[in-house]
């Protein structure tokens, strides 16, 4: 089962769309979690959703190719599409990991989930210095994501409303 042509699968447009709305719903929690501490355990469980669900997307991805590029796309826009979906789900992977990392490595651990799903830490050792710096480091990925995401926003809208070539069609639900 291959990719249409001309635009990406259901399965891909759904989980393109579900993750970015993940991602869009964490920031805005990451954001707003210190005011509200109980919103933790949503950040938690919606960076390991995010988690999963990029690696379904690329086992999805690698037994799916994706629909070729349009005719008239140049070089440096091919490259430069090719290394922000890398980059993306480099950092899709990074981000929550750093995230899971750093709660690991803090006094009270993972715990659990949303819906008091037990969940394991990984295997980092406990210290306030290692909680800090996967702390940090999670939140440095985190803002590289940011500006990833306004990079390819910036994208789709430049190839919809100025070259006009349909790329952005390509992954909106419906037809």
């Amino acid at each position: 089962m291959r990719e249409a042509i001309d635009r990406y699968s259901g399965v891909s447009i759904l989980l393109h769309w579900l993750i970015a709305a993940l991602l869009i719903a964490n920031v805005v929690i990451a954001f707003t979690m210190e005011d509200m501490p109980g919103l933790f355990v949503w950040h938690k469980s919606i960076g390991i959703s995010v988690l999963l669900l990029t690696l379904v997307r690329i086992v999805w991805r690698l037994t799916h190719p994706w629909p070729p590029l349009p005719e008239g796309i140049a070089p440096w826009e091919r490259a430069t599409a090719r290394l922000t979906h890398v980059g993306f789900y480099m950092l899709l992977i990074m981000v929550p990991l750093l995230g899971w990392a750093t709660v690991s490595a803090g006094s009270r651990g993972t715990g659990t989930l949303l819906g008091g799903i037990p969940w394991f830490d990984l295997p980092v050792g406990t210290s306030r210095d290692l909680q800090g710096a996967f702390g940090e480091a999670h939140e440095l990925a985190a803002f590289l994501t940011l500006a990833l995401v306004a990079l390819h926003v910036a994208g789709a809208l430049k190839h919809h409303f100025v070259d006009r070539n349909g790329l952005l069609r390509r992954m909106l639900p419906g037809r």
